[in-house]
Formats: structure tokens, sequence, C-alpha cells
């Protein structure tokens, strides 16, 4: 049985993206993981970049009481918007407004991170409103660069990562520097559909 979709409305939040094809293939890849995450017995789990909320809510419910879930997006209404969606859902979520995880000082079991990833101009990636939950920069690769810097100081020791990519985001290079870090990468699930080509990689160490 397919993961179900959470419950959301964004009906108040015009400004946070709504869940599309990148996000369906998402939830695809942690269903295909669920038994694998599971077993890993997570205590502390994080979405950067939530949006809607309907990944992280998705993987409380996998979790259920067993793990604290938090996200963060630098967006305060996709916040108010995730959080709304916990609770349509009743899965608690903590959800705090932050650019990535600056504010953390803690390391996670679980990261899930659907990012900025299709190419466009640089400043498009500092703009307002939706632009900034699609807008990656050259090669669509800025906020995900960023990423990759702090993923290996949040991660703990037996935690994996799932993180979305497109194919023009030079994904060689991508898992090449994470292998650097000490983060193995492997496919998850790869999907076609008009105009892109997304994976799902997970990196652990």
């Amino acid at each position: 049985m397919a993961l179900p979709t959470p419950i959301y409305d964004l009906w108040q939040f015009p400004d946070v993206y709504e869940p599309s094809e990148d996000s369906h293939l998402f939830l695809d890849a942690l269903e295909k993981d669920k038994q694998e995450i599971v077993s890993r017995q997570p205590t502390l789990a994080l979405e950067i970049g939530s949006g809607s909320g309907i990944l992280i809510t998705a993987l409380g419910a996998i979790l259920q009481d067993s793990c604290v879930c938090f996200s963060t997006d630098i967006n305060f209404s996709a916040c108010q918007a995730t959080k709304k969606t916990s609770l349509l859902n009743k899965v608690p979520i903590e959800s705090l407004a932050m650019n990535l995880t600056d504010m953390f000082k803690c390391c996670f079991d679980v990261v899930l991170f659907n990012p900025p990833y299709v190419m466009t101009e640089t400043e498009e990636v500092s703009g307002r409103g939706l632009s900034r939950a699609f807008a990656g920069g050259f090669k669509g690769r800025l906020i995900i660069d960023r990423f990759l810097e702090v993923l290996p100081k949040v991660l703990s020791d037996k935690g994996v990562c799932y993180l979305l990519l497109l194919k023009e985001n030079d994904i060689k290079e991508v898992v090449g520097n994470l292998w650097k870090e000490g983060l193995k990468g492997e496919l998850v699930i790869q999907r076609k559909i008009p105009g892109e080509h997304l994976f799902v990689y997970k990196f652990c160490r």
C-alpha cells in the first residue's frame, strides 16, 4: 500500500509551495525505504524547507511516537502551514523558522530535504514569495551546496539523509562531494516527468 499523502490546506498560505510531482516522488522514496528507516530506530528527525509539511508529517506517521520530529523553513508562512498539516493529521511536529539548520546544536537520525533545485538567475534565490521554494541559481545548486556543507555536522553516526535532486544539478558531483565528507550515496528512486528528471538519493556514513 502506497504511503498516503497527508491532509493539507494551504488556502491561508499563498506563498507556500503546493505539493507537486517532486513531493510525491519523495513520498514514494519514504514508502520504499520505510522498513529501513524504522529499523534505524531514529529518535530525532528533521525536514529542511518543509513547505506544506507533508513530508515530515508522513515521516512522523511512519515513526509514530518513537521519534521527535522537527522542521525548518526560511519562510515563516511555511512553518505555519507545516504546523497546520501536523495538526490536521494528528502528528506532532516542531516547526521553526530558520535558514537550513542554523539554530540547531544537535544531530539528527533522519534528515529530509526537497531543496530549491531549479536552475535560475542567482538573484531569484534571495527573492520573495514562491520563487524561494524553487529557485536554485547556477546549476540549481546554490542552496543545495550550502546544505552539503552542513549535512555532515548535523547527521548522527547512525543517521540517513534523503535528498531530492534534478538531473541538471550534476548529481555525480553532489555524491562525490559528500563521499569526501565520509557519506555514501545511493539512489532510492527516480522519475521522469514533463521537463524534469528527478532523483531521490540517500546518504549515510
